[in-house]
Parts: C-alpha cells; sequence; structure tokens
C-alpha cells in the first residue's frame, strides 16, 4: 500500500546550491516521514532550451546523494511532458527539481481509515502561506474588537 504522492517543483537562478535542500530532504526520508520517489533536474538555457537532466544520467557524486535521500529510480513518474510544461514557466538561464514523494507517515491512517470503510470525499492542500496569512487575518480582527 503506498502512502499518499504528492510533487513539487522549485526553480532556482543559477546553480549555487549549498547542500542544504539536499540535507533536510535526507532528515525527512531518515525520519520515515517521506520516501523518494522521483527526482528531475529540468535546465532553461538561455536560448530557451529546454533539457532534463535525469539522476541516472549524473555524476556519481550525485547519484550517490540521490541514493542518501533514498531516491532508488523504481518508480519514474515524470514524463517529457511534465518537463515541457515545467520548462514553459520558467525563466531563460535557470533551473529547477521536481521532487515526488510518497508520506509515509500517512500510511497508519490510510490503513486505519480503509479498514473503517472511510470514504474519501475530498482532499487538497493549502500552501503555508495562505494559513499565515489567514491566522494573521483572524487575530488581527480579534484585537480590534
Amino acid at each position: 500500500m503506498l502512502g499518499p504522492i504528492d510533487y513539487i517543483a522549485v526553480g532556482f537562478k543559477g546553480n549555487n546550491f549549498d547542500g542544504s535542500i539536499l540535507s533536510e530532504l535526507e532528515k525527512a526520508v531518515k525520519s520515515g516521514a517521506i520516501r523518494v520517489v522521483d527526482l528531475l533536474f529540468v535546465i532553461k538555457d538561455s536560448d530557451g532550451e529546454v533539457t532534463m537532466a535525469e539522476i541516472e544520467d549524473q555524476h556519481k557524486e550525485l547519484q550517490d546523494v540521490a541514493k542518501a535521500i533514498g531516491h532508488e529510480g523504481d518508480m519514474p513518474l515524470l514524463t517529457e511532458d511534465d518537463v515541457q510544461k515545467l520548462g514553459k514557466s520558467m525563466d531563460k538561464d535557470t533551473s529547477a527539481g521536481i521532487l515526488v514523494i510518497e508520506q509515509l507517515w500517512a500510511k497508519g491512517l490510510k490503513k486505519a481509515l480503509l479498514k473503517n470503510d472511510a470514504i474519501l470525499l475530498d482532499e487538497g492542500r493549502i500552501h503555508p502561506d495562505i494559513v499565515e496569512a489567514a491566522v494573521k487575518e483572524v487575530k488581527e480582527a480579534k484585537v480590534k474588537k
């Protein structure tokens, strides 16, 4: 049984990475919260040409880092169409990473829900910035009263 699968696509200007992103990702993997299902890099050059770089095609050091964060390459979900769609929204001379993760923490909850014949009625995600803004608005409204 799989837990919920999510993806995140993040863009970067240039290629100046300090390792902190991979370090935090590794912590989440080692804690058992998530599993890295797929990982892909996208590059848009100065001419607007979009290319993808899969982990398997990278140098050994990057492949080792991918293994350290739990990427096994066993579930390639990202396609060329995904890359081109993302590439259209990217500025020239930028790169992006697309990360697909399984939410392992939710597997027990999913199992319990299925055991109790629960039916999914809706699902979604609320971005943390929206939650913070809503909480701030409510607090400010209480202060004004």
